[in-house]
């Protein structure tokens, strides 16, 4: 069985579907994972504006207007803030580490413009279709439509993915979008979007074995260390369990 993971940014596939990656790998499942941009105007760990945010979310609690700013300052950062080389090719480098670790040969760099997914939806889509056509997946995972965080790029490729399944109707793969139970985001007051669990297809419990592998992977991604300082590596539970919901 060939499967597609195709996430926005180097970490989001591991933050939000290691642990399906890992069943997948282990079950012998072909992996390809579609890494869509290198975030190259993203914030790196010594960078205070992502700490600020995360801070005043904790402080603040479930606030939304927070999670609206959030999008409004990417959309800002899209257009003002210089793409960096040096933090695309480390967080490139960091991408290949992972898929050595994990033991993915097919690791695909689409290079799309960080911040920028909006305005290269065709694009996106050509190189997917294109992708797609060639392997033939079985199944694909990619982010629900909210993004899971509210991020642009995020929203921008989960359209773009739900467009294509949807075109090839009953030929094509199955689909299904990584989310998060709004159970944990209101008990640990996450900056996230979610959905209950009785709306949420499948929930995947990795095991002690799965979600060590998985904390040593995310660690391994030393540029964005301040997710992990933040709150992943005081919230365990947050890594343990992986939600699913079934395009229909």
């Amino acid at each position: 069985m060939t499967v597609f993971f195709i996430f926005p940014h180097p970490d989001d596939e591991t933050i939000f579907a290691g642990g399906v990656i890992l069943r997948h790998l282990t079950n012998g499942d072909k992996v390809v994972w579609v890494c869509a941009s290198f975030g190259e105007r993203g914030g790196e760990a010594t960078k205070r504006s992502p700490k600020n945010f995360y801070e005043m979310f904790r402080l603040a609690g479930k606030f939304p207007i927070l999670l609206f700013a959030q999008k409004a300052v990417v959309y800002w950062l899209g257009i003002f803030r210089k793409p960096s080389t040096r933090l695309a090719e480390t967080r490139k480098r960091e991408a290949k580490e992972i898929a050595d670790r994990l033991g993915v040969k097919d690791l695909i760099f689409m290079e799309i413009s960080d911040m920028r997914f909006g305005w290269n939806k065709k694009k996106i889509i050509e190189n997917l279709k294109k992708y797609i056509n060639e392997m033939k997946p079985d199944i694909i995972y990619t982010m629900f439509s909210d993004g899971i965080t509210g991020h642009p790029d995020h929203v921008a490729l989960s359209s773009c993915v739900v467009q294509i399944v949807r075109e090839a109707e009953a030929a094509g793969p199955k689909l299904f979008l990584t989310t998060f139970s709004n159970e944990i985001i209101d008990k640990y007051k996450l900056p996230l979007f979610g959905m209950p669990e009785k709306n949420i297809s499948k929930i995947v419990k990795l095991s002690p074995v799965e979600l060590a592998k998985k904390k040593q992977l995310i660690s391994l991604y030393a540029s964005q260390s301040y997710l992990w300082k933040i709150f992943l590596e005081k919230y365990p539970e947050i890594l343990a369990v992986e939600f699913l919901v079934e395009y229909c």
